[in-house]
């Protein structure tokens, strides 16, 4: 693998990163605004960021061998 195929997946590691924190950003936001209580809006909020996260590397996972 090249440098330049491993600095590709670097990056696009961090923008799946920054997508699920910020879709954890906003679930955390909406069960607030939904009246939940704290502890469990950052429930919420950690389960959709890291759902997110799941399917955005399994996505890398399956497009990868493509890139090669």
């Amino acid at each position: 693998m090249s440098i330049h195929a491993l600095v590709l997946l670097m990056i696009a590691l961090a923008i799946g990163m920054l997508f699920a924190l910020l879709a954890g950003s906003i679930a955390f936001g909406v069960a607030r605004w939904g009246g939940a209580p704290v502890p469990e809006s950052i429930n919420r909020g950690s389960f959709v960021a890291f759902s997110i996260m799941t399917l955005f590397v399994a996505l890398l996972g399956a497009l990868l061998p493509l890139l090669a």
